[in-house]
């Protein structure tokens, strides 16, 4: 096939891109932005979603297409910053309705939009599967409304006419995502476990995302939402196998630190569906940082 994919030149494009040239896939990456990081063999367009002409732009791209993903974000490096995570926002409300609108002016005939676990109410110990409702509380608006806009725009596609999926993705690890920064904290001893470190959270190495996306792309997963993390794990025990894997001081509890959501994520359907399974696991690998 020929796969446009749009935003995949950061830490997802890195493992994507290379995977779907070797399946022997025609790819056009579209990204403001890191281009010069991607394959020789990959064509090439410099452009956002948020570009006033963006639309049009897609729309005249996908008529020599086949498949388009969507994995356009931008993660700001100061996650704390005011507005920081505003472009992200516009990206996942507004941009992926400029990509819908896209398709359905052409005859592309598959369609895989990256969404996150993250949206999820807090389970506990309870296994979340797709059909977890959504955490609606006031103070996870930010995160959890975009993430909804997004996935309703991509459901209002005819499935019948473009095999649409949406993967969503535990915590991206590996090199270049927020493990790292982990890391570095935990060395530094300044990453506590928040309370007694019992809530679950549920990860993804990157490469194991990517191979994901060629599945849903290549068999064409038509009208599904799907969960894509590895074994959830406590995030006690995370953040403590985490420092042992690098020699990194014993992470101390905090009991005034405030703790996440607990996701216990199942990503069974995904294995069903797709015959996905997680291979890379979500600790750091010496190799991959050198």
């Amino acid at each position: 096939m020929h796969v446009f994919a749009i935003g995949a030149s950061g830490v997802l494009g890195r493992h994507l891109v290379p995977m779907l040239l070797r399946r022997g896939h025609d790819v056009t990456v579209m990204a403001p932005d890191r281009l010069d990081r991607l394959p020789g063999e990959a064509r090439r367009v410099r452009a956002s979603l948020l570009d006033p002409e963006a639309e049009r732009l897609l729309a005249a791209e996908f008529k020599e297409v086949d498949a388009v993903v969507n994995a356009a974000t931008a993660v700001p490096a100061m996650p704390t910053a005011p507005g920081g995570w505003a472009r992200n926002t516009a990206l996942r409300s507004t941009g992926t309705a400029v990509v819908t609108g896209a398709l359905q002016e052409t005859e592309v005939r598959r369609f895989v939009q990256m969404s996150i676990t993250m949206v999820y109410a807090d389970g506990g110990d309870d296994q979340l599967t797709e059909a977890a409702p959504l955490d609606h509380r006031p103070e996870r608006a930010t995160l959890v409304d975009p993430v909804l806009a997004m996935e309703t725009a991509v459901r209002k596609l005819p499935a019948d006419e473009i095999a649409w999926s949406i993967l969503r993705g535990g915590r991206f690890v590996g090199p270049g995502t927020v493990q790292d920064q982990q890391r570095a904290r935990l060395r530094a001893e300044d990453l506590p476990i928040p309370g007694a470190g019992r809530e679950w959270v549920s990860m993804v190495h990157a490469r194991d995302y990517a191979d994901a996306v060629v599945a849903a792309l290549e068999r064409g997963c038509a009208g599904k939402t799907l969960n894509v993390a590895d074994q959830p794990v406590r995030v006690a025990d995370y953040y403590r196998d985490l420092a042992r894997a690098d020699d990194s001081p014993p992470p101390r509890h905090d009991p005034n630190a405030a703790a996440e959501p607990s996701h216990r994520v199942s990503s069974e359907a995904a294995r069903q569906l797709l015959g996905w399974a997680p291979v890379h696991g979500i600790w750091p690998l010496r190799d991959e940082d050198r």
